[in-house]
């Protein structure tokens, strides 16, 4: 199991950091989005390695349809970056010492430097955060399955993204922030598919399981994290049907869960010579757009 978690982790140190950051441009606002590859947009290409970033990413398409819905003229500063951490997204560095694959795209250094600098000099109207995701891989390869280490590192994760909303709102900010919580792409375990390796191997519905008990962990705790801030948090891995082993969605031996994340990410390719990639594509940061919008409809 930890060998899976390693090449999950490993996803971020295969892209290509050559796409800029974007900038704001004239307009009446701002919208100003935070995170990891989900935010950045990765898909992956023909062979199944993640690609840096698209715009077909759920914060594209959420631009695109809240223009004329909060301002009239809505501006996109997309600071999402590929395997980036929550102590990365604060300057910091990973669990080995890393700073973010993004520090020389950033025009402070940092995701949350840009994202101050843009609050200070523009009308900022809206923020949205992913982040977690990153942390929790890392967690699993410092703790294996010892539940009180899990613990542990998944509430310093939530500590972190929690300093991350304090820091947004301590620059007088008090507009809408919203945040999200996370699918599970390893519960394509269950029929044999298990990140960055080609093929369907033999199904392991243990780590498959295993996988969804520390994915809700995680998304509990920034729950309550988010929660304390006031930050509204979408339903991602609801969305996705995440909990659901059942098989009657439909009755075709696949868990419903995983009929969802082979619909709307890469874990299922049909090529064996072609690995499976968590990320989502099109259609699947089309659903998490579709979430984000409706809380900004409330």
């Amino acid at each position: 199991m930890r060998r899976l978690f390693t090449a999950l982790a490993m996803t971020s140190l295969l892209i290509a950091t050559t796409a800029p950051i974007a900038t704001a441009t004239s307009g009446e606002g701002v919208y100003v989005s935070l995170g990891t590859s989900l935010a950045a947009g990765s898909q992956a290409d023909a062979s199944g390695t993640t690609t840096f970033s698209s715009d077909s990413s759920y914060t594209d398409q959420l631009h695109q349809r809240l223009k004329g819905r909060l301002v009239g003229d809505l501006a996109h500063v997309k600071l999402g970056c590929p395997g980036e951490t929550a102590s990365q997204l604060l300057g910091g560095v990973d669990k080995d010492g890393n700073r973010s694959n993004c520090v020389s795209l950033y025009e402070t250094g940092s995701q949350i430097g840009d994202a101050l600098k843009t609050v200070a000099e523009d009308n900022v109207v809206a923020i949205t955060i992913d982040i977690g995701s990153n942390d929790l891989f890392d967690a699993f390869e410092t703790c294996g399955q010892d539940s009180i280490c899990l613990g542990g590192e998944i509430t310093a994760i939530a500590g972190k993204v929690g300093q991350i909303v304090a820091t947004i709102r301590n620059t007088g900010y008090d507009g809408p922030i919203v945040a999200m919580n996370y699918y599970n792409p390893l519960a394509a375990a269950s029929i044999g598919f298990f990140n960055g390796v080609p093929g369907q191997q033999p199904p392991d519905l243990g780590f498959a399981i295993l996988s969804d008990s520390l994915v809700r962990s995680l998304n509990g705790a920034l729950a309550q994290t988010y929660g304390s801030f006031g930050v509204v948090l979408v339903d991602v891995y609801g969305a996705f049907n995440a909990d659901d082993f059942g098989d009657d969605q439909p009755a075709n031996g696949i868990p419903d869960n995983v009929d969802v994340l082979c619909r709307l990410s890469f874990m299922c390719p049909d090529d064996e010579t072609v690995k499976p990639n968590i990320h989502l594509n099109q259609n699947g940061y089309k659903v998490v757009a579709k979430e984000f919008l409706g809380e900004f409809g409330r």
